[in-house]
């Protein structure tokens, strides 16, 4: 080695302090059920006491979690998780949402989607209709308008006011007579699909036709999924309405304790 490469071989050798967390992260992230800051500090090359003290750092800002000594193990603290579930792809939603939603339209009968918020705005993420269903008009995608759409107030009910008034505007366009006449009344009704836990569109957004939405709940995260099934008033509301909101209902549940289990697994990012 000539002196001219010294100074850059020890640069690259000298370690940033940001990368030694980044690292930490990374094998924490190997280990969904835990893992002992020992067993990381052997992993990684790192002197126990340093490892204690970059851990206990990073579980200050709730990017880890750790469990009290003499049994300590630390995991993924829920802000990270928050991060990851938000940052989640919308290629790997339609991955894990695809045979809930068609078990879903073969027990509804109807057409089904997820919906998911980002960026401002609710769209239509996935779909799956019954083989002798119609063309939906709900296609991957679609941005729903937040004033109408069910998928779009399950999600919005579980916003602050304020929020919900950003994203609406001030002005509500007019699709049909059922149109809601303006925020006011749209918050009123938010109010009743987050007690409630469901959410309607009755002829809204386009005469004849209705949707039926339930929010996904996970624990420890903003709600910006729903799940929706959307068909003719006369089928969703006067015909099958018990059964859909039931079948909604227990798919919600099972899609949520897939995203729970998968977000706390390094493939989930």
């Amino acid at each position: 080695m000539t002196v001219q490469d010294q100074p850059a071989a020890a640069g690259k050798a000298a370690e940033k302090p940001l990368e030694r967390y980044v690292r930490l992260l990374e094998a924490i992230s190997g280990f969904p059920d835990g893992i002992s800051p020992t067993t990381i500090a052997e992993m990684l090359g790192l002197p126990k006491a340093t490892a204690y003290r970059l851990i206990r750092s990073l579980a200050e800002v709730g990017l880890v979690e750790m469990t009290a000594p003499p049994s300590a193990a630390c995991r993924l603290g829920e802000r990270l998780e928050r991060l990851l579930f938000a940052g989640a792809s919308d290629g790997w939603l339609r991955m894990v949402v695809r045979p809930v939603l068609a078990e879903l339209a073969e027990r509804t009968g109807e057409a089904c989607f997820l919906a998911r918020f980002g960026g401002g705005a609710v769209r239509s993420v996935e779909m799956v209709a019954p083989d002798n269903h119609l063309r939906p008009y709900i296609l991957p995608g679609r941005e729903i308008t937040p004033y109408t759409g069910a998928s779009a107030k399950a999600i919005l009910a579980h916003m602050p006011p304020e929020t919900v008034r950003a994203v609406v505007g001030p002005s509500f366009h007019r699709f049909t007579e059922a149109t809601k006449p303006g925020p006011d009344a749209l918050l009123t009704e938010l109010a009743e699909a987050r007690r409630s836990g469901i959410a309607y569109c009755v002829g809204e957004d386009v005469d004849g036709f209705a949707g039926i939405a339930v929010p996904i709940l996970v624990p420890g995260q903003d709600v910006q999924l729903s799940l929706c099934v959307t068909g003719t008033i006369h089928a969703l509301i006067q015909q099958k309405k018990a059964v859909i909101e039931t079948e909604l209902a227990a798919a919600a549940q099972r899609f949520a304790a897939l995203l729970e289990h998968r977000a706390r697994l390094p493939s989930a990012s």
